[in-house]
């Protein structure tokens, strides 16, 4: 079973001090130090001077830029993050996750810093909140065809998501709609 973003950065943060030598309390100060400001150059550095890998590094940087805190322990905290200036889109946001639960009920919703996973074995969809709409991601393995798709972008969902679309009414959230998300949860978890 894939690890979840909690639980990734839970062990890592765990496991700081005996794997560094250093606590997470030195690791802030050690990155304060630095000068640096800007997350990825945060993550670079950390990279090149102490040898870290990408996940652990960009683990480290996420919860410098958090001020110390972790990125992703609180799901709730993530999601109103996401609505900051968008709650308009909260009603619709839970329509369509009341919907894709009623039809699809094995899904496993995780909550992630920029979006919402939607997964089971494997993740075959993803939703975005941006300013107007609301972006639905799926894997629907090759290109997007027909007027209901868009190309994909803005998410930060894993490439491989490859149709998607906007959603700005709950008239959307149709039977064609659901539809091409069970295909999509068919492909990745049967």
């Amino acid at each position: 079973m894939v690890k979840s973003s909690q639980i990734i950065e839970s062990e890592f943060l765990a496991n700081l001090s005996k794997e560094s030598g250093k606590t997470l309390e030195s690791w802030m100060k050690i990155i304060k130090d630095s000068g640096f400001k800007n997350r990825n150059e945060i993550l670079d550095w950390l990279k090149s001077m102490y040898d870290f890998g990408h996940v652990n590094a960009s683990l480290l940087a996420g919860v410098y830029m958090n001020n110390g805190n972790p990125v992703y322990q609180n799901e709730t905290g993530l999601l109103t993050d996401q609505f900051v200036k968008k709650e308009h889109l909260k009603p619709l946001y839970g329509h369509l996750m009341q919907t894709v639960l009623e039809k699809i009920p094995e899904t496993h919703i995780e909550i992630k810093k920029t979006y919402t996973s939607l997964n089971a074995k494997r993740e075959f969809a993803a939703i975005g909140i941006k300013s107007k709409e609301i972006r639905l991601a799926m894997d629907l393995n090759g290109e997007p065809d027909g007027v209901l798709f868009h190309k994909t972008t803005g998410i930060g969902c894993m490439p491989r998501i490859s149709h998607m679309v906007k959603i700005v009414g709950e008239s959307q959230i149709n039977n064609d709609l659901i539809n091409n998300l069970k295909t999509a949860y068919e492909r990745l978890n049967k």
